[in-house]
């Protein structure tokens, strides 16, 4: 066989291969499509696939979804009962008060919004200059007047865009934009948003999601209220296995803002009464700064467990804080019980809220209810606790701390056959702790004193003894403490029955 032949039968085993490839990646960038989009409605009943069309060609093809959010225009709803005029009373008689019945003539619930996107995708294995199976590029689609409500926000920038690589296994990798936001009025007041930028990536089987998000930053400020409020650069990041749910998501998340200010020269009050000219009302200033959020969620042996926390430091009007911390928890949640709970629950037209101002509503919202109750009442056999663990302030070397935790302990089979509230009260635990300083129950006084609201300042010392000598509260040198426990029926203020208190 001459060369030229050898190198032409090469070359065409080249291109029969490479077809190949690209046919076969063509093939699993389809189903990977038809799976996504025909799991999405089975997450919840506010998010539907009204549209979906899928043109594909041998080296690439478009994808063009439209998504309804929100009620679905064909719920269920009670049908209008129509009410005759109420006859006109006799003379001396009272006017009848409208029949509450008259709410079945059921206002429609919200329209939906529809949001279409188009996909241009690439097949590969070499797609657009990258080695992978496919890439996407995908953009939010907008007809005529949507073009010109964006442009108002966005001006001529793509609202939101994301580029997708596409593994030969299947995973995938996106890096999304949302453009930034600029509105202003002209003496009333402006909102400048810097955007949002996140790259995610996701395995093949779509149970695990890794993410990366940043906002630079947000400005916005109301003239006519007196307000402002500014938050700095917000990032973001998580490392989550959504195996069993994405309410049962676990793995770990962090995020860190920089700064967060919010003014209102015209006071709370300002946002009522717009037109009070300044001074009327007492300035309000509060400045977060160097904000850390830290999450955390397992499971094990079946049971759920979540773990939050932040903490950072910050100003309000003049008074700076040095520190303040929260953590909070949930323990020992019935995994599987708690996703048919969710899933039930987000599943449902009715719990969405949509049609609910009828009685034939309300009345499935209770048979959901009923049917979820069983489920809800077996998961406290696990013992499940949920709370704010510790909420820690300091201010000027002085530090208060108030926790609380509520949870289901020691219930059995039989006790599952008490109703709801009887088992609540037998086996329901709550426990709260207080600790302050006096010193801020002194400045708080001084502040509420101007207007009325509370005690002068010098009666708080006298107070405190009074609540110490009746034992609903304890003085600890610099501090005072309170605890209250409710457990086996019965309620404790600082170890002791209530009924004991005062005597």
């Amino acid at each position: 066989m001459s060369k030229k032949a050898v190198l032409g039968a090469v070359a065409a085993a080249i291109v029969v291969a490479y077809g190949g490839s690209t046919w076969w990646t063509g093939s699993k960038v389809r189903s990977i499509y038809d799976t996504a989009l025909d799991e999405m409605p089975k997450q919840t009943a506010l998010v539907r696939v009204a549209e979906r069309k899928y043109e594909r060609g041998f080296f690439g093809a478009v994808s063009t979804v439209t998504l309804e959010i929100g009620c679905a225009a064909d719920t269920p709803t009670a049908p209008a009962v129509a009410q005759a005029p109420a006859a006109k009373p006799a003379e001396g008689e009272e006017q009848p008060e409208e029949d509450e019945d008259r709410d079945e003539t059921e206002a429609k619930p919200p329209k939906p919004l529809r949001l279409t996107f188009r996909d241009t995708i690439h097949h590969g294995p070499i797609a657009g200059g990258k080695f992978a199976a496919a890439t996407i590029d995908s953009e939010l689609v907008l007809d005529i007047k949507g073009q010109a409500e964006a442009e108002k926000l966005f001006g001529k920038a793509k609202p939101l865009t994301a580029f997708t690589k596409v593994g030969f296994d299947g995973s995938y990798a996106i890096d999304m934009a949302v453009a930034p936001v600029k509105l202003a009025e002209e003496g009333k007041g402006q909102l400048a948003w810097q955007g949002a930028q996140a790259h995610i990536e996701v395995n093949a089987a779509r149970t695990k999601a890794r993410y990366d998000m940043t906002m630079p930053g947000l400005d916005f400020n109301d003239a006519a209220k007196g307000l402002q409020m500014k938050m700095g650069k917000f990032t973001a990041k998580a490392d989550m296995d959504n195996s069993a749910g994405w309410f049962l998501a676990t793995g770990k998340t962090e995020g860190r803002l920089e700064a967060f200010e919010f003014s209102a020269t015209k006071g709370l009050a300002g946002n009522v009464d717009a037109d009070a000219p300044a001074g009327t009302h007492k300035p309000l200033k509060v400045l977060l700064q160097n904000v850390d959020l830290t999450g955390e969620a397992t499971i094990k042996d079946g049971l759920y467990a979540s773990d939050a926390a932040l903490k950072g430091q910050g100003k309000i009007g003049e008074t700076s804080i040095d520190r303040f911390e929260m953590s909070s928890g949930a323990r020992r949640i019935h995994a599987a019980g708690y996703k048919k709970l969710a899933d039930a629950y987000l599943q449902s037209s009715v719990a969405a809220g949509c049609g609910k101002s009828s009685k034939a509503t309300q009345a499935a919202m209770k048979a959901l209810a009923d049917q979820l109750a069983p489920d809800l009442k077996a998961m406290a056999k696990y013992s499940p606790e949920f709370g704010l663990d510790k909420m820690v302030v300091e201010i000027g070397g002085k530090r208060g701390e108030v926790s609380y935790t509520a949870g289901m302990v020691g219930v059995t089979d039989e006790d599952l056959q008490a109703p709801g509230m009887a088992l609540l009260l037998k086996r329901g635990v709550v426990k709260a702790n207080a600790r302050l300083p006096v010193q801020w129950l002194e400045q708080i006084a001084a502040t509420g004193a101007e207007s009325g609201q509370t005690p002068p300042p010098e009666m708080v010392a006298g107070l405190v003894e009074q609540g110490e000598e009746k034992g609903f509260v304890k003085r600890d040198g610099e501090h005072v403490t309170g605890q209250i426990e409710f457990s086996e029926g019965s309620l404790k203020v600082n170890g002791k029955p209530l009924n004991a208190l005062g005597k």
